[in-house]
């Protein structure tokens, strides 16, 4: 049998390569799930101020139920206007936001793969982002969803890429601590506080990440008044993360350094 052309080796090797990434999607999101996330989010301190800037007129609303129950049909009820009214603008943008994500997701997902020397898991086929009018943009890691805007599409870019990191960072982390238990990779655990201050580190500092993505942020706002020593905790773990990476260390090793920095400093970094 004649063996196989070089060429014709390559492009196997790449159809292969391309067959074990994640298909990336994005859709409208479901109005009882969005009302359900909605609800949750307003309970949270974290997070209850920016709902009160956004959408004021909620908590009227939410001061004038008797019950749980109601205002939670209340706050669908303003949902499914809210949403009616934008109909076109969030079908427009998603459009869009699809548009833009075909050109750069498969070269973003096979970066991450090789950076973080994991492959994306088999059952996971599809990453699913929901366009939603949520102010916050959840990731919920078992499933491979989350949530994203619609009224700017770099940003919208931006966040999809930063929640999908949050994806293969955790699968990769699983792998080199396999005796952390699930729970520590949510709010407000330390492993999910790291994972917050690195994600925004590796979309800037990766060079073709970087170039695929444009990122515009370096995390929450908070970061930059949090100092670790004399510098910001940013910068702090930047420099450990590109020291690894310049030092030729696999991930493994990188990640290991960052964590045992991130239990040292446990005290600054519960700080966000």
């Amino acid at each position: 049998m004649e063996e196989p052309k070089p060429t014709e080796i390559s492009q196997s090797n790449m159809e292969s390569d391309l067959e074990k990434l994640p298909k990336g999607l994005f859709e409208l999101i479901d109005i009882d799930r969005e009302t359900e996330l909605f609800y949750s989010f307003m309970k949270r301190g974290r997070f209850s101020s920016l709902f009160d800037k956004v959408y004021p007129e909620l908590r009227k609303i939410q001061k004038d139920c008797k019950s749980k129950e109601e205002f939670i049909d209340k706050l669908k009820e303003f949902l499914i206007k809210l949403s009616a009214d934008r109909q076109e603008e969030m079908l427009k943008a998603k459009e869009v936001i699809e548009l833009e994500w075909e050109k750069i997701g498969t070269e973003f997902l096979q970066a991450l793969s090789e950076h973080f020397e994991t492959e994306w898991p088999k059952d996971k086929p599809e990453i699913v982002g929901y366009v939603s009018n949520l102010p916050v943009f959840p990731r919920f890691l078992d499933k491979y969803q989350f949530c994203v805007g619609y009224e700017n599409t770099a940003k919208s870019i931006e966040t999809s890429a930063h929640e999908i990191l949050h994806f293969l960072w955790f699968k990769k982390w699983k792998e080199v601590f396999p005796e952390m238990e699930r729970r520590e990779y949510e709010s407000p655990k330390l492993a999910w506080r790291l994972s917050e201050i690195m994600d925004p580190i590796i979309l800037q500092c990766h060079p073709k990440i970087k170039e695929l993505i444009k990122p515009k942020g370096w995390g929450y706002s908070s970061f930059k008044d949090i100092k670790i020593g004399d510098v910001s905790m940013t910068e702090y773990f930047k420099k450990i993360y590109l020291d690894s990476v310049a030092a030729g260390d696999n991930f493994e090793t990188t990640l290991k350094k960052l964590w045992e920095e991130a239990q040292k400093h446990e005290e600054e970094i519960s700080k966000f």
